[in-house]
């Protein structure tokens, strides 16, 4: 994530909104999911991952990998890793239905609603996407 985020403030507002307070989060699992070198360096699209529950478009934007849905939910399309980025708002459109998401947050611009969005580890070459989403309210 990039640097104005502060992850350990971030979980402790996500531990907070879910009634979690003083609880430890439970550990994160992760997927291998491709060699970094996979991933289109430009930003101009993603690299779509395949798992067995989820399908996810990983992006390199700001030197950061990040991982969200690859399913735009406005129709179940499975369109995100090849849709519009805007390199410098950190956001992808959909190339079918416009609608315009917050890589970060998973979030929809202008109305409600979100995609699922998963932590990355870099190990060397290797991208490593969480087993589960972060669901960002």
């Amino acid at each position: 994530m990039p640097e104005e985020f502060d992850e350990e403030a971030l979980e402790a507002a996500r531990r907070e909104l879910n009634g979690d307070v003083g609880k430890e989060p439970l550990p994160q699992e992760f997927e291998y999911a491709c060699l970094i070198s996979e991933i289109p360096a430009d930003g101009r699209r993603g690299k779509i991952i395949v798992r067995e529950r989820d399908e996810i478009a990983l992006f390199i934007l700001e030197g950061e990998v990040w991982a969200i849905s690859n399913i735009c939910p406005h129709e179940m399309s499975p369109v995100l890793g090849a849709g519009f980025i805007n390199k410098d708002e950190l956001t992808v459109t959909c190339p079918l239905h416009g609608w315009v998401f917050d890589i970060p947050s998973g979030k929809i611009i202008g109305q409600s609603g979100s995609v699922p969005v998963y932590e990355v580890k870099l190990e060397g070459e290797e991208v490593w996407v969480a087993t589960g989403p972060f669901i960002f309210e």
